[in-house]
């Protein structure tokens, strides 16, 4: 049993490393994980492939999908487009602006789909207003975060979280269960910054 460990504990190691240094993508990692735990016999076949059946993971998919979807078929560039008519506004009204928006479409689609929108956007306000574009971002990128805790589908932690309650025998969330929650901490973050 101590060896299995060891084996584990080296595993997550070299997983850690294979994150952090960005050697391969994100999937590629993932798929290595379970082969690696396949051939090594810590895992059975049925269980390296049991995440595939939780819905969770499935809807999660789902949302990745549909968010490479809305980049390729041009409707990110329609919305940034959308919004920069409101880039004659002051930076101080925009900024808010711009995170209630981001929060509030990140309720409902992936933020990463939302924070590309807006990448585009912060881009030409970095140049207007001569001021770092990480500066710009980090804040629609947080209230993106926070707009997605206000729905089931927001994030996909609220899938996990969701799909292991029912398997514990919990009752599951409502699509808007937590919403007032959500609101509160997305406006909080927004008077914040």
């Amino acid at each position: 049993m101590a060896f299995e460990i060891i084996l584990i504990f080296a595993i997550l190691l070299v997983v850690m490393l294979l994150f952090a240094f960005e050697v391969f993508s994100i999937d590629k990692i993932a798929i290595l994980i379970i082969v690696v735990l396949l051939l090594s016999k810590l895992v059975t076949p049925e269980e390296a492939i049991s995440g595939f059946s939780n819905t969770a993971t499935i809807t999660i998919l789902c949302i990745m999908i549909i968010a490479v979807a809305m980049e390729q078929n041009g409707v990110i560039t329609w919305l940034a487009n959308g919004l920069k008519k409101l880039n004659t506004l002051h930076l101080a009204l925009l900024i808010p602006l711009y995170m209630f928006i981001s929060g509030t479409i990140s309720a409902f689609i992936s933020t990463t789909a939302v924070v590309i929108v807006f990448i585009k956007l912060m881009s030409d306000l970095s140049a207007r207003f001569n001021i770092p574009q990480g500066k710009l971002l980090l804040p629609v990128s947080f209230a993106g975060i926070l707009g997605g805790s206000c729905t089931l589908m927001g994030t996909s932690t609220n899938l996990v979280v969701n799909s292991v309650a029912k398997q514990l025998g919990a009752e599951k969330f409502g699509f808007l269960e937590f919403t007032g929650y959500g609101i509160i901490f997305l406006v909080i973050g927004i008077v914040v910054v």
